[in-house]
């Protein structure tokens, strides 16, 4: 099914048309099998390239956890090729995947393998599911049509995923998924509150160490829709900052900027967007739509400093 998709690893070719989904409301998800033939999605602008594995060099980690089997060098960059399939318990024959897929998130890449691709696929955000289940390995579930068929298909938190494999060191050596690499800072003396939108089960805990740790007074809810409820509950003046992820179920990230911005009433209220897809097309569109930037989930040096100037 790859060649269907053509053997042009850059999907960054078809940005003009990708940057504009938002103003569809849909999400773009790359479809894939993994090597055990579990269906299993990306959001498309989290993915640098598709790669066909017989056609990279990859040299085998001395690790031997499982999770990563090696590294490439892509253009000069090492970057770790990550086993999704033993992460999500499975044990599988490295030699079935085909295809390695480059994914950017928080500005670091990694490759996950997959078994193949099956489809580009666009969600409206309304149809993402939260799961039943308590799985942090799970953001939702989508259905896709495949062969004539529904098919359930597995959208997974990239950030468990990216916390899991020990991603706790960044540039300027702070993260949100190691609270204490921010060091001392000054608790932010204010009256007014940081109202927060995140579906990650990691990221809000993340969230919660650090807003305590900074003595802030904040609310988090688990997707857009609940943050609007709850904005349209309480005196807009007590709101400092309000922070949204942008991949999430019933109402996403665009949306919550694009209808707060349209908002007399709300329209005054800074919007941060906090996000693991950073690349220029995502800071546009969010900039565009009135946010006054986008920020990636490892770097709190820059969302401490957003709070402090806002609230």
């Amino acid at each position: 099914m790859f060649n269907d998709f053509g053997r042009d690893n850059d999907i960054q070719k078809n940005i003009e048309y990708m940057t504009k989904s938002h103003l569809r409301n849909v999400m773009q998800l790359a479809v894939f099998y993994t090597g055990s033939d579990k269906i299993y999605a990306i959001n498309i602008s989290k993915i640098e390239s598709f790669l066909i594995k017989e056609n990279v060099e990859m040299v085998s980690t001395p690790s031997g956890d499982g999770l990563i089997e090696g590294v490439l060098n892509l253009r000069g960059e090492m970057v770790s090729i990550v086993n999704l399939d033993y992460w999500i318990g499975e044990k599988i024959d490295f030699d079935i995947y085909k295809i390695v897929i480059i994914c950017n998130y928080n500005e670091k890449k990694i490759g996950i393998l997959a078994k193949d691709i099956i489809m580009i696929q666009e969600m409206q955000s309304s149809e993402l599911k939260v799961p039943s289940s308590d799985d942090p390995k799970v953001s939702y579930i989508a259905e896709i049509e495949l062969d004539s068929i529904k098919k359930l298909c597995i959208v997974f938190d990239a950030e468990k995923l990216l916390y899991d494999l020990g991603s706790k060191h960044n540039s300027n050596g702070t993260t949100i998924y190691d609270i204490d690499s921010i060091g001392d800072v000054e608790e932010i003396s204010s009256n007014k509150m940081v109202l927060v939108a995140e579906d990650s089960v990691t990221v809000t805990d993340k969230l919660v160490e650090f807003f305590e740790k900074i003595n802030v007074d904040f609310e988090i809810y688990e997707n857009g829709q609940l943050l609007l409820d709850r904005l349209k509950e309480i005196d807009s003046g007590t709101v400092g900052i309000i922070i949204t992820d942008l991949e999430m179920p019933i109402l996403n990230g665009y949306q919550v900027i694009k209808y707060i911005k349209n908002s007399d009433l709300y329209k005054d209220i800074p919007i941060l967007s906090l996000s693991s897809m950073t690349n220029r097309g995502v800071l546009d569109k969010v900039k565009n739509l009135g946010a006054i930037d986008l920020i990636n989930k490892a770097d709190l040096d820059k969302l401490y400093k957003y709070i402090q100037d806002n609230i």
